[in-house]
């Protein structure tokens, strides 16, 4: 059982390091390249457009992030003030 258990912890903890590392690469590429739509992150970050809008969802819930307009049919998102 605690074997079962410790697989699980593991299994988990590895989802949050690569939602971390994942979420790193926007807000790395948001800082240094102002605001962007979801189809300009992706070839610098590496993930796929379901994967960077999953994280620009939560950002914008939590604060992070903010839409700052319309390009291409998309919308463009950058960080907040102090973010």
């Amino acid at each position: 059982m605690k074997a079962k258990r410790k697989g699980a912890i593991e299994e988990i903890t590895g989802r949050i390091k690569e939602t971390q590392t994942q979420r790193r690469l926007i807000v790395a590429d948001l800082k240094s390249k102002g605001p962007m739509t979801v189809s300009e992150l992706e070839p610098s970050t590496g993930l796929n457009a379901k994967q960077i809008l999953r994280h620009l969802i939560a950002m914008k819930k939590s604060g992070e992030i903010s839409e700052v307009g319309e390009k291409d049919r998309g919308y463009v998102y950058a960080l907040r003030k102090g973010k």
